[in-house]
């Protein structure tokens, strides 16, 4: 019996670290589909500065999920299967994404004190 319960934790074990892998792995790509997608509108003058952003956001976000991860390989590796028809549908996904996370950031800053010049 104890073998049985033992192989059942076992079993669950290794298919939750399965699932978490998996889920760590396909939020690696989305990321780095954004470093791409974002790497590219930066390439605008326009954008450069929220494409440069978009890069360290994304770039960041994978760094901290997973530490050794090769982003150099996974960027070499993912420009050859994303389709130039897709950079736009990306830059928009990423670009909306980061647009949310900055809204957020913004919205934790205290207020300015009053009196202070607005």
């Amino acid at each position: 019996m104890k073998r049985l319960i033992l192989a059942g934790l076992l079993a669950a074990v290794s298919t939750s670290a399965r699932a978490d892998d998996d889920a760590i792995r396909d939020a690696n790509r989305q990321d780095v589909r954004c470093v791409l997608a974002m790497s590219v509108m930066a390439r605008n003058e326009t954008y450069k500065q929220w494409g440069t952003f978009g890069v360290f956001f994304y770039a960041g976000r994978i760094e901290g999920r997973d530490p050794g991860f090769s982003l150099s390989d996974a960027v070499k590796r993912e420009v050859r299967l994303i389709r130039p028809d897709e950079y736009n549908a990306e830059i928009k996904r990423c670009s909306d994404l980061l647009a949310d996370r900055s809204r957020a950031y913004e919205a934790m800053k205290p207020p300015a004190p009053r009196g202070s010049g607005r």
